[in-house]
């Protein structure tokens, strides 16, 4: 057997700015503490705030409370911050039973209010803690946090109690010790290679370290990433991206190109691997999806002139198994999160039920058998420009209609998503010309059509707790997804439920065969040149 040394696939940590936190006042007596919910409803921490108010009102006499609940907790607020530490003199973060939720009640903290001077504590489930302890580590402040079992309400009363006290104590007590630190930490790198052995014993290795998706890889020798490299003229140590998802870690062309090679890449499918790890790293929603317990996953889809060049299937079984590039370009995805980006099962991935088209979901739009533009198109791209575009969600999906004339009937099914974000239909060739047929000349056509099918009355989204979740969330966070006419309307009033800009149409699939269609509850395409890469 032949001994191989495989070089290591993990990306970069940036420097850390380490901060310490603020010092704490010993009596909250007349004075203000603001209560922050990342949740807008449902974390299951509201007893607790009240039991937590009572608690401190009757020890620090003449303490007052503000509280708010935010809108968009992976987003940042500076009119928040501000209002908290000009009308505060403490604050308590309330998390949720989500990972990403938890990663963020660490995140905005140490970003934009211990850094400045004003204390405070984060309430997390403790079954997140290992998220919250790696936030801390890549915010460089050891954020005081109070863990509570999950759900709270089930917990003993002397349990109950024993939080609050806890909340207390973290406000008051002096910072020390790890709290104190200062200054710029920078990360060691990892070592250029991870291990040396045969082909098993390498895949095991990588394996016991978390750095596969469970299937076996192929092992990164120098020799093999050097011919990976000749797939894009870019140098090696060239920086892709500097804030990866889920973690934000720096990544190299060369680090892209070996996890690549683990995936089963050719030289050729390079760019286009760079080109997702471009997107990945420019937009801090990646970050919230990636690390969701809500098993979220990405779908890539390819358009132009590579699609041939390098064999990618956009006709019979192309969301399916059996074609190289379609697999390989979604499976390397999947490990650049892991590996570039830092996700690991079990501490930032807490997918309640996780999602199987998170090992791969990468496929061609068959432009060829198209009646209309493609995707990169109606994305302001040219027809020879080759592109990739990253569309985010995954958590549920709905097919194939081949009975039912026209859209209705999918439909019906899309109107009963749980989430408002926005979904993207995926039609056969022979679906898409029908409709071009039936005077839907245009993909705009279409989407125009499925924005205003997908209706309800306002009255049916506030009992379905979609008007406050999804459309109050948005308008009150300056999103710009819905109307703000919205908040005006009364109840009996029928308006579309999803963002006009959040619905896509892709034509993939068998020319030759039947009339299928599906949609998934997938949204926001984002897409960059993979010509650019090459």
């Amino acid at each position: 057997m032949s001994i191989m040394k495989a070089l290591d696939p993990r990306g970069l940590y940036n420097d850390i700015i380490q901060a310490p936190l603020s010092q704490r006042p010993a009596d909250y007596s007349g004075k203000t503490i603001y209560i922050i919910e990342s949740w807008p409803r449902n974390s299951g921490f509201e007893e607790i705030m009240d039991r937590m108010k009572k608690y401190l009102s009757d020890k620090y006499p003449g303490v007052n409370f503000l509280q708010t609940k935010r809108t968009m907790y992976a987003s940042d607020d500076p009119r928040l911050w501000k209002e908290v530490k000009s009308k505060a003199d403490a604050f308590v973060y309330f998390g949720a039973p989500s990972c990403s939720t938890t990663a963020y009640a660490i995140t905005w903290p140490a970003r934009a209010l211990e850094r400045f001077g004003l204390p405070g504590v984060v309430l997390i489930y403790k079954y997140l803690e290992d998220d919250a302890v790696m936030s801390q580590d890549r915010e460089g402040m050891k954020i005081r946090y109070v863990d509570v079992p999950y759900p709270y309400a089930d917990i003993p009363e002397e349990d109950k109690d024993a939080v609050v006290r806890r909340i207390d104590e973290a406000l008051t007590k002096a910072p020390e010790g790890d709290e104190l630190i200062s200054g710029v930490r920078v990360p060691e790198p990892p070592a250029r290679f991870a291990c040396e052995g045969t082909w098993e014993e390498i895949n095991d290795y990588f394996y016991e370290q978390g750095w596969t998706d469970g299937l076996p890889i192929v092992p990164p020798t120098e020799e093999k990433v050097a011919e990976m490299l000749k797939g894009t003229s870019h140098a090696p140590d060239e920086i892709v991206c500097t804030q990866m998802a889920p973690e934000g870690q720096k990544v190299t062309v060369e680090k892209a190109a070996i996890n690549a090679v683990m995936a089963g890449a050719e030289p050729s499918y390079l760019p286009v691997i760079l080109a997702a790890c471009e997107i990945m790293g420019r937009s801090q929603r990646y970050h919230a999806t990636s690390k969701s317990t809500n098993s979220f996953s990405y779908m890539q889809v390819v358009n132009g002139p590579i699609r041939n060049e390098i064999g990618m299937n956009s006709g019979v079984y192309a969301l399916g198994a059996g074609n190289k590039a379609n697999a390989v370009i979604g499976r390397a995805l999947r490990l650049a999160l892991t590996n570039l980006g830092g996700a690991k099962v079990g501490v930032n991935l807490m997918g309640v039920q996780g999602n199987v088209s998170t090992y791969t979901f990468c496929f061609a739009e068959n432009e060829e058998a198209s009646p209309w533009n493609s995707l990169a198109e109606e994305l302001g791209y040219g027809k020879d420009e080759s592109v990739l575009s990253i569309i985010t969600g995954g958590s549920a999906h709905s097919g194939n209609y081949m009975f039912a004339r026209g859209m209705d009937g999918i439909m019906r099914s899309i109107k009963a998503y749980e989430s408002l974000s926005g979904w993207t239909l995926l039609l056969s060739p022979r679906r898409a010309q029908e409709l071009a047929e039936a005077g839907y000349d245009t993909k705009e056509k279409v989407m125009d059509y499925l924005w205003h099918a997908a209706s309800m009355s306002i009255g049916e989204l506030k009992a379905l707790g979609h008007f406050d979740r999804y459309i109050v969330r948005d308008i009150k966070g300056g999103g710009g997804k819905f109307p703000k006419e919205y908040m005006d309307l009364p109840d009996d009033a029928v308006v579309p439920m999803f963002p006009r800009s959040d619905i896509n149409v892709v034509v993939v699939g068998d020319p030759e065969g039947t009339n299928v269609m599906q949609g998934w509850m997938m949204h926001g395409a984002d897409s960059t040149s993979v010509d650019k890469w090459r």
